[in-house]
Protein backbone atom coordinates (compact mmCIF):
# COMPACT_ATOMS: atom_id res chain seq x y z
CA UNK A 1 0.00 0.00 0.00
CA UNK A 2 0.95 3.63 -0.45
CA UNK A 3 0.94 4.82 3.16
CA UNK A 4 1.65 8.21 4.70
CA UNK A 5 2.75 8.19 8.35
CA UNK A 6 2.13 11.54 10.05
CA UNK A 7 4.44 12.45 12.93
CA UNK A 8 8.05 12.73 13.96
CA UNK A 9 8.06 11.01 17.36
CA UNK A 10 8.77 7.52 18.65
CA UNK A 11 5.67 5.91 17.17
CA UNK A 12 5.99 7.56 13.77
CA UNK A 13 9.60 6.44 13.35
CA UNK A 14 8.68 2.92 14.48
CA UNK A 15 5.74 2.75 12.05
CA UNK A 16 7.85 4.07 9.16
CA UNK A 17 10.57 1.42 9.53
CA UNK A 18 8.16 -1.40 10.41
CA UNK A 19 5.76 -0.86 7.49
CA UNK A 20 8.62 -0.21 5.05
CA UNK A 21 10.20 -3.53 6.08
CA UNK A 22 6.86 -5.23 5.32
CA UNK A 23 6.94 -3.97 1.74
CA UNK A 24 4.69 -0.92 1.89
CA UNK A 25 5.58 2.35 0.19
CA UNK A 26 5.84 4.71 3.14
CA UNK A 27 5.96 8.49 3.12
CA UNK A 28 6.86 9.99 6.51
CA UNK A 29 5.34 13.45 6.90
CA UNK A 30 7.10 15.85 9.27
CA UNK A 31 5.48 19.21 10.00
CA UNK A 32 7.43 22.06 8.43
CA UNK A 33 7.89 23.73 11.83
CA UNK A 34 10.11 20.79 12.81
CA UNK A 35 11.99 20.51 9.54
CA UNK A 36 15.26 21.86 10.97
CA UNK A 37 15.44 18.89 13.36
CA UNK A 38 15.19 16.34 10.56
CA UNK A 39 17.22 17.77 7.66
CA UNK A 40 19.59 14.79 7.63
CA UNK A 41 16.93 12.11 7.22
CA UNK A 42 14.95 14.24 4.77
CA UNK A 43 18.04 14.14 2.57
CA UNK A 44 19.07 10.50 3.12
CA UNK A 45 15.59 8.95 3.64
CA UNK A 46 17.27 6.50 6.05
CA UNK A 47 16.18 5.64 9.59
CA UNK A 48 18.33 3.27 11.65
CA UNK A 49 16.24 0.63 13.43
CA UNK A 50 17.16 -1.34 16.55
CA UNK A 51 15.42 -3.72 18.93
CA UNK A 52 12.78 -6.37 18.35
CA UNK A 53 11.46 -5.12 15.02
CA UNK A 54 13.35 -4.54 11.76
CA UNK A 55 17.07 -3.85 12.20
CA UNK A 56 19.67 -1.79 10.41
CA UNK A 57 19.39 1.18 8.08
CA UNK A 58 15.89 1.28 6.56
CA UNK A 59 15.40 3.34 3.40
CA UNK A 60 12.01 5.08 3.57
CA UNK A 61 10.30 5.82 0.25
CA UNK A 62 10.00 9.51 1.11
CA UNK A 63 10.41 11.82 4.11
CA UNK A 64 8.83 15.18 3.44
CA UNK A 65 7.47 18.40 4.93
CA UNK A 66 5.29 19.05 1.89
CA UNK A 67 1.60 18.52 2.70
CA UNK A 68 0.43 17.90 -0.86
CA UNK A 69 2.89 15.10 -1.57
CA UNK A 70 2.16 13.56 1.83
CA UNK A 71 -1.64 13.53 1.69
CA UNK A 72 -2.54 13.13 -2.00
CA UNK A 73 -3.00 9.78 -3.77
CA UNK A 74 -2.44 7.53 -0.75
CA UNK A 75 -4.17 4.27 0.11
CA UNK A 76 -4.02 5.05 3.82
CA UNK A 77 -2.95 7.93 6.06
CA UNK A 78 -1.69 6.86 9.50
CA UNK A 79 -1.65 9.59 12.14
CA UNK A 80 0.77 8.96 15.01
CA UNK A 81 0.81 12.14 17.08
CA UNK A 82 -0.21 13.14 20.64
CA UNK A 83 -3.86 13.98 21.30
CA UNK A 84 -3.16 17.70 21.63
CA UNK A 85 -1.94 17.75 18.01
CA UNK A 86 -5.06 16.08 16.58
CA UNK A 87 -6.99 19.25 15.79
CA UNK A 88 -4.09 20.93 13.97
CA UNK A 89 -3.29 17.80 11.96
CA UNK A 90 -6.96 17.37 11.03
CA UNK A 91 -7.07 20.97 9.81
CA UNK A 92 -3.93 20.44 7.71
CA UNK A 93 -5.33 17.25 6.22
CA UNK A 94 -8.71 18.79 5.45
CA UNK A 95 -7.07 20.93 2.75
CA UNK A 96 -6.05 17.88 0.75
CA UNK A 97 -8.12 14.80 1.58
CA UNK A 98 -10.90 13.70 -0.74
CA UNK A 99 -14.18 11.82 -0.50
CA UNK A 100 -13.64 8.19 0.45
CA UNK A 101 -10.31 8.86 2.20
CA UNK A 102 -9.10 6.16 4.59
CA UNK A 103 -7.36 7.20 7.80
CA UNK A 104 -5.92 5.26 10.74
CA UNK A 105 -5.17 6.92 14.08
CA UNK A 106 -2.46 4.90 15.79
CA UNK A 107 -3.36 5.54 18.51
CA UNK A 108 -6.72 7.29 18.57
CA UNK A 109 -6.21 7.95 22.29
CA UNK A 110 -9.64 8.96 23.65
CA UNK A 111 -12.03 10.44 21.10
CA UNK A 112 -9.44 11.02 18.39
CA UNK A 113 -11.51 9.70 15.48
CA UNK A 114 -14.47 11.82 16.61
CA UNK A 115 -12.30 14.94 16.74
CA UNK A 116 -11.03 14.33 13.20
CA UNK A 117 -14.53 13.68 11.88
CA UNK A 118 -15.93 16.85 13.48
CA UNK A 119 -13.18 19.01 11.97
CA UNK A 120 -13.59 17.40 8.55
CA UNK A 121 -17.32 18.10 8.71
CA UNK A 122 -16.70 21.72 9.67
CA UNK A 123 -14.42 22.01 6.64
CA UNK A 124 -16.87 20.31 4.26
CA UNK A 125 -14.83 17.10 4.08
CA UNK A 126 -17.14 14.60 5.77
CA UNK A 127 -18.43 12.58 2.79
CA UNK A 128 -17.46 8.92 3.17
CA UNK A 129 -14.30 9.69 5.17
CA UNK A 130 -13.49 6.40 6.90
CA UNK A 131 -11.50 6.67 10.12
CA UNK A 132 -10.14 3.71 12.06
CA UNK A 133 -8.33 4.01 15.36
CA UNK A 134 -6.27 1.72 17.55
CA UNK A 135 -6.63 1.94 21.31
CA UNK A 136 -2.85 2.09 21.73
CA UNK A 137 0.37 2.78 19.89
CA UNK A 138 1.39 -0.45 18.08
CA UNK A 139 4.92 -0.24 19.46
CA UNK A 140 6.87 0.53 22.58
CA UNK A 141 9.69 2.57 21.08
CA UNK A 142 12.12 5.36 21.81
CA UNK A 143 13.92 7.52 19.30
CA UNK A 144 17.68 7.32 19.79
CA UNK A 145 18.46 10.38 17.68
CA UNK A 146 17.06 12.30 14.73
CA UNK A 147 17.71 9.25 12.55
CA UNK A 148 17.30 6.22 14.83
CA UNK A 149 14.62 4.33 16.75
CA UNK A 150 14.73 1.42 19.19
CA UNK A 151 11.60 -0.77 19.23
CA UNK A 152 11.42 -2.73 22.48
CA UNK A 153 7.95 -4.25 22.11
CA UNK A 154 5.50 -5.04 19.31
CA UNK A 155 2.08 -4.79 20.93
CA UNK A 156 0.32 -8.15 20.87
CA UNK A 157 -3.29 -6.98 21.30
CA UNK A 158 -4.90 -3.84 19.92
CA UNK A 159 -8.55 -2.82 19.77
CA UNK A 160 -9.63 -1.31 16.47
CA UNK A 161 -12.72 0.89 16.19
CA UNK A 162 -14.05 2.49 13.02
CA UNK A 163 -16.06 5.67 12.42
CA UNK A 164 -18.69 5.44 11.12
CA UNK A 165 -18.95 1.81 12.18
CA UNK A 166 -20.89 0.88 9.02
CA UNK A 167 -17.40 0.78 7.44
CA UNK A 168 -15.93 -1.46 10.13
CA UNK A 169 -15.36 -4.57 8.02
CA UNK A 170 -13.86 -2.63 5.11
CA UNK A 171 -11.43 -0.68 7.28
CA UNK A 172 -10.53 -3.60 9.52
CA UNK A 173 -9.44 -5.62 6.50
CA UNK A 174 -6.86 -2.91 5.78
CA UNK A 175 -5.79 -2.39 9.40
CA UNK A 176 -5.40 -6.10 10.11
CA UNK A 177 -3.13 -6.48 7.08
CA UNK A 178 -0.76 -3.93 8.63
CA UNK A 179 -1.30 -5.05 12.22
CA UNK A 180 -2.50 -8.68 12.48
CA UNK A 181 -2.72 -8.42 16.27
CA UNK A 182 -5.59 -5.90 16.02
CA UNK A 183 -9.12 -6.91 17.04
CA UNK A 184 -12.28 -5.24 15.78
CA UNK A 185 -14.58 -3.71 18.42
CA UNK A 186 -18.05 -2.22 18.12
CA UNK A 187 -17.07 1.39 17.43
CA UNK A 188 -14.53 4.11 18.13
CA UNK A 189 -15.99 4.89 21.53
CA UNK A 190 -15.20 1.37 22.70
CA UNK A 191 -11.61 1.64 21.46
CA UNK A 192 -11.35 5.14 22.98
CA UNK A 193 -12.59 4.05 26.40
CA UNK A 194 -9.86 1.39 26.48
CA UNK A 195 -7.04 3.91 26.24
CA UNK A 196 -4.94 2.62 29.13
CA UNK A 197 -2.94 5.84 29.48
CA UNK A 198 -5.82 7.61 31.23
CA UNK A 199 -5.46 5.18 34.13
CA UNK A 200 -1.70 4.55 34.17
CA UNK A 201 -0.37 8.09 33.73
CA UNK A 202 -2.12 11.09 35.36
CA UNK A 203 -2.79 9.72 38.86
CA UNK A 204 0.85 8.71 39.54
CA UNK A 205 2.01 12.08 38.18
CA UNK A 206 -0.26 13.96 40.59
CA UNK A 207 0.63 11.72 43.54
CA UNK A 208 4.38 12.07 42.87
CA UNK A 209 4.33 15.79 42.04
CA UNK A 210 6.51 16.84 44.98
CA UNK A 211 9.19 14.27 44.27
CA UNK A 212 9.25 15.04 40.55
CA UNK A 213 9.63 18.78 41.12
CA UNK A 214 12.13 18.50 43.98
CA UNK A 215 14.51 15.98 42.44
CA UNK A 216 13.89 16.58 38.74
CA UNK A 217 14.55 12.90 38.29
CA UNK A 218 11.88 10.24 38.28
CA UNK A 219 11.02 6.76 37.01
CA UNK A 220 7.23 6.67 36.53
CA UNK A 221 6.62 2.93 36.72
CA UNK A 222 9.57 1.80 38.80
CA UNK A 223 9.34 4.48 41.51
CA UNK A 224 6.04 6.30 41.02
CA UNK A 225 3.65 3.35 41.09
CA UNK A 226 3.79 1.98 44.61
CA UNK A 227 1.13 -0.41 45.98
CA UNK A 228 -1.04 2.46 47.24
CA UNK A 229 -0.69 4.44 43.99
CA UNK A 230 -1.64 1.30 42.08
CA UNK A 231 -4.81 1.17 44.20
CA UNK A 232 -5.76 4.65 42.94
CA UNK A 233 -5.05 3.62 39.34
CA UNK A 234 -7.31 0.59 39.80
CA UNK A 235 -10.19 2.78 41.03
CA UNK A 236 -9.76 5.13 38.05
CA UNK A 237 -9.94 2.08 35.81
CA UNK A 238 -13.02 0.78 37.62
CA UNK A 239 -14.78 4.10 36.98
CA UNK A 240 -13.84 3.84 33.30
CA UNK A 241 -15.29 0.31 33.21
CA UNK A 242 -18.57 1.61 34.63
CA UNK A 243 -18.84 3.97 31.66
CA UNK A 244 -18.02 1.10 29.29
CA UNK A 245 -20.77 -0.99 30.88
CA UNK A 246 -23.36 1.74 30.31
CA UNK A 247 -22.61 1.67 26.58
CA UNK A 248 -22.74 -2.13 26.49
CA UNK A 249 -19.04 -2.49 25.76
CA UNK A 250 -16.90 -5.36 27.01
CA UNK A 251 -15.41 -4.49 30.40
CA UNK A 252 -11.73 -5.26 30.03
CA UNK A 253 -9.92 -4.67 33.31
CA UNK A 254 -6.57 -2.90 33.17
CA UNK A 255 -4.79 -6.01 34.49
CA UNK A 256 -6.25 -8.15 31.71
CA UNK A 257 -5.55 -5.58 29.01
CA UNK A 258 -1.91 -5.11 30.04
CA UNK A 259 -1.40 -8.86 29.99
CA UNK A 260 -3.06 -9.27 26.58
CA UNK A 261 -0.80 -6.57 25.17
CA UNK A 262 2.25 -8.42 26.60
CA UNK A 263 3.31 -5.44 28.68
CA UNK A 264 3.36 -7.56 31.81
CA UNK A 265 2.09 -10.75 33.43
CA UNK A 266 -1.46 -11.11 34.72
CA UNK A 267 -1.41 -10.94 38.53
CA UNK A 268 -4.14 -10.63 41.14
CA UNK A 269 -3.34 -7.00 41.94
CA UNK A 270 -2.24 -4.19 39.70
CA UNK A 271 0.99 -3.35 41.50
CA UNK A 272 2.26 -6.89 41.02
CA UNK A 273 1.37 -6.66 37.32
CA UNK A 274 3.54 -3.59 36.84
CA UNK A 275 6.42 -5.24 38.69
CA UNK A 276 6.60 -8.01 36.09
CA UNK A 277 7.09 -5.52 33.25
CA UNK A 278 10.87 -5.77 33.26
CA UNK A 279 11.25 -5.18 29.52
CA UNK A 280 8.57 -2.54 28.81
CA UNK A 281 7.62 -0.38 31.82
CA UNK A 282 10.22 -0.64 34.56
CA UNK A 283 13.21 0.49 32.43
CA UNK A 284 11.45 3.72 31.39
CA UNK A 285 13.24 6.80 32.73
CA UNK A 286 11.12 9.89 33.41
CA UNK A 287 9.11 12.05 33.35
CA UNK A 288 11.46 14.49 35.04
CA UNK A 289 8.98 17.38 35.09
CA UNK A 290 5.24 17.84 35.50
CA UNK A 291 4.89 19.49 32.10
CA UNK A 292 4.83 16.11 30.40
CA UNK A 293 2.27 14.34 28.22
CA UNK A 294 1.57 11.81 31.01
CA UNK A 295 -0.21 14.70 32.75
CA UNK A 296 -0.90 17.47 30.22
CA UNK A 297 -2.18 15.06 27.57
CA UNK A 298 -3.74 12.15 29.41
CA UNK A 299 -5.64 14.14 32.04
CA UNK A 300 -7.32 16.76 29.79
CA UNK A 301 -7.54 14.71 26.59
CA UNK A 302 -8.60 11.36 28.06
CA UNK A 303 -9.75 11.60 31.66
CA UNK A 304 -11.97 14.60 30.94
CA UNK A 305 -13.79 12.67 28.20
CA UNK A 306 -14.51 9.79 30.59
CA UNK A 307 -15.71 12.25 33.22
CA UNK A 308 -18.03 14.00 30.75
CA UNK A 309 -19.47 10.71 29.52
CA UNK A 310 -19.99 9.71 33.14
CA UNK A 311 -21.97 12.88 33.84
CA UNK A 312 -24.07 12.29 30.73
CA UNK A 313 -24.95 8.79 31.96
CA UNK A 314 -25.26 9.68 35.69
CA UNK A 315 -22.20 7.58 36.55
CA UNK A 316 -19.94 8.79 39.36
CA UNK A 317 -16.26 9.29 38.50
CA UNK A 318 -15.13 10.72 41.83
CA UNK A 319 -11.48 9.66 41.79
CA UNK A 320 -11.07 10.45 38.10
CA UNK A 321 -12.48 13.93 38.72
CA UNK A 322 -10.19 14.40 41.73
CA UNK A 323 -7.12 13.63 39.63
CA UNK A 324 -8.32 16.04 36.92
CA UNK A 325 -8.86 18.86 39.44
CA UNK A 326 -5.54 18.29 41.21
CA UNK A 327 -3.72 18.12 37.88
CA UNK A 328 -5.42 21.36 36.87
CA UNK A 329 -4.27 23.03 40.10
CA UNK A 330 -0.71 21.80 39.63
CA UNK A 331 -0.51 23.11 36.06
CA UNK A 332 -2.55 26.30 36.54
CA UNK A 333 -5.07 25.28 33.89
CA UNK A 334 -8.69 24.16 34.11
CA UNK A 335 -8.55 20.83 32.30
CA UNK A 336 -12.34 20.50 32.55
CA UNK A 337 -12.62 23.51 30.21
CA UNK A 338 -9.55 23.06 28.01
CA UNK A 339 -9.75 19.27 27.73
CA UNK A 340 -11.57 16.97 25.33
CA UNK A 341 -15.17 17.69 26.22
CA UNK A 342 -18.29 16.23 24.63
CA UNK A 343 -18.57 19.40 22.56
CA UNK A 344 -15.08 18.85 21.14
CA UNK A 345 -15.85 15.29 20.05
CA UNK A 346 -19.23 16.22 18.57
CA UNK A 347 -21.44 14.49 21.16
CA UNK A 348 -22.72 17.46 23.15
CA UNK A 349 -26.47 17.44 23.73
CA UNK A 350 -26.96 13.89 22.48
CA UNK A 351 -28.84 11.13 24.29
CA UNK A 352 -27.38 7.63 24.57
CA UNK A 353 -29.48 6.46 21.62
CA UNK A 354 -28.41 9.44 19.53
CA UNK A 355 -24.75 8.80 20.33
CA UNK A 356 -25.05 5.15 19.29
CA UNK A 357 -26.75 6.15 16.02
CA UNK A 358 -24.05 8.74 15.32
CA UNK A 359 -21.25 6.25 16.03
CA UNK A 360 -22.77 3.86 13.50
CA UNK A 361 -23.73 6.25 10.69
CA UNK A 362 -21.77 9.44 11.33
CA UNK A 363 -22.94 12.33 9.20
CA UNK A 364 -24.29 10.04 6.48
CA UNK A 365 -27.72 9.40 8.01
Amino acid sequence: MKVTVVGCGNGAFAAAVDLTSKGHQVTLYVNKMREHHFKDIIETKIIHAYGVGPKGPIKIHDITCEEKSAFKNKDLIIVTVPSYAHENIALEMSKYIEDGEKILLAPGSTGGALVFSKIFKENSKSKCIKIAELHTLPYTARKLSTDGVNITLLIDYMMCGVFPSIYSEEMFEIVSELYPSSHLVENVLESSLNNGNLASHPAPMVLNAGKIEYYGKHAHYREGITPSVANVIQIVDDERKNVCRAFGFKELDIKDRLALMKYCERKDNLYDCYQTSTEAFLPIDGPHELNHRYLIEDAPFAMVTVSELGKLLDIETKVTDSVIHLGSALMGEDFMKTGRTLEKIGLEGMSLDEINHYLKYGYEN
